[in-house]
């Protein structure tokens, strides 16, 4: 089987969606930052009252074109406070409803400074958590998506490591010789659980693979004639890759890497067309044909499944009395923290929803 590099134009398309990923995080993280700050501000020494009228209202349209942009409002007021009046005053603070030219908004202040006026809106409490809160959910957004930017650009960087590892055939080594289990320690020698997974795969439709890094790959045997006709027949469009690594006595890391192929001309003309998936990888895939058989009656003449267990599962068995077993690898753990934050957002949203319907 052999890998074909990822075509430039997806690469940069990748590049740009990273970039844009960190760039909306950003935007996330400095609106939840101006909204904590502003939730901080103390409003209770705004004792002082007065009512303003709304004079002018000025609208602009940015960020797009027609009325595809983001649409802002910006108020201005008259009012008088204090024995002065104060005209075409811009509007400061938060309001609810629409406002039109000639409404009145109720304004407060800090006794003989009305120039600081904000509407009495802003000086509630309850506006003072949702800021809080929507700013926190802001950032924590903004946090997952850097994280998820971060592990989208690692994910790519070991795409592109693992493809060149996959192609090498320099980095292939011969595996040992295997030992009688029963006069090995347990957990077995890395290098034992390589040699009997090589030897338990000669009788089985699986090839294994020792690197030179001390990793092992095991996959579906695509080159081997005896299982050729076999998988061929049955129309396999996927194959499973999967790569071992020890990561400490009897605990091996497992990279999963599903590829889309196709078939060619003569034993092993399997060819990968792109990577799918990689990291821990769940797939299925069954054929059923109906016919005549030779018996010249009509039903179901094929049906066989392939999935992403069947490699891992004829590994664990290889392995029963090894005393190895799975951990996930780095890129899953890392998934996971991703999906920990992002569920953590999704909460804060649902909160914020909650508390804005209240």
């Amino acid at each position: 089987m052999t890998a074909t590099a990822p075509a430039r134009p997806r690469a940069r398309s990748s590049a740009l969606a990273i970039a844009a990923v960190v760039f909306l995080a950003l935007i996330a993280g400095l609106i939840g930052g101006v909204l904590i700050a502003l939730s901080q501000v103390d409003y209770t020494g705004y004792t002082e009252r007065t009512t303003a009228t709304v004079t002018d209202i000025v609208t602009k349209t940015g960020g797009g074109t027609g009325h595809h942009g983001v649409t802002t409002h910006t108020y201005y007021l008259d009012f008088e406070a204090d024995g002065q009046t104060f005209t075409h005053e811009r509007l400061q603070g938060v309001t609810t409803g629409t406002v039109q030219i000639g409404d009145t908004i109720e304004l407060a202040y800090p006794p003989g400074q009305p120039h600081k006026a904000v509407t009495v809106d802003t000086t509630h409490a309850s506006t003072s958590l949702f800021e809080l809160l929507f700013g926190i959910g802001l950032l924590v957004l903004g946090a997952g998506g850097l994280l998820a930017a971060l592990l989208w650009a690692v994910r790519s960087h070991r795409k592109k490591r693992l493809s060149a590892e996959v192609t090498s055939d320099a980095a292939l080594v011969a595996p040992p010789t295997p030992i009688d289990p029963r006069l090995l320690p347990v957990p077995w020698p890395w290098e034992q659980v390589v040699a009997h997974l090589a030897h338990a795969a000669e009788d089985q439709p699986f090839s294994v693979a020792p690197r030179a890094d001390g990793s092992v790959e095991v996959t579906h045997a695509v080159a081997d004639a005896r299982w050729f006709t076999l998988l061929r027949a049955h129309d396999l469009t996927s194959t499973f890759v999967c790569r071992l690594h020890p990561r400490s006595p009897g605990r091996y890391a497992r990279t999963d890497t599903l590829y889309d192929v196709e078939w060619a001309a003569g034993v092993g003309g399997l060819r990968a067309t792109g990577r799918v998936q990689a990291g821990r990888v769940w797939s299925f895939q069954r054929r059923v044909d109906y016919g005549f058989g030779a018996d010249g009656a009509f039903g179901r003449q094929v049906d066989v499944t392939f999935s992403s267990s069947d490699v891992p599962r004829w590994i664990d068995a290889a392995l029963s009395s090894s005393g190895w077993k799975s951990a996930l690898d780095a890129q899953s753990r890392w998934g996971l923290v991703g999906v920990g934050i992002g569920g953590v957002a999704v909460v804060v949203a649902v909160i914020l929803a909650i508390l804005t319907a209240i």
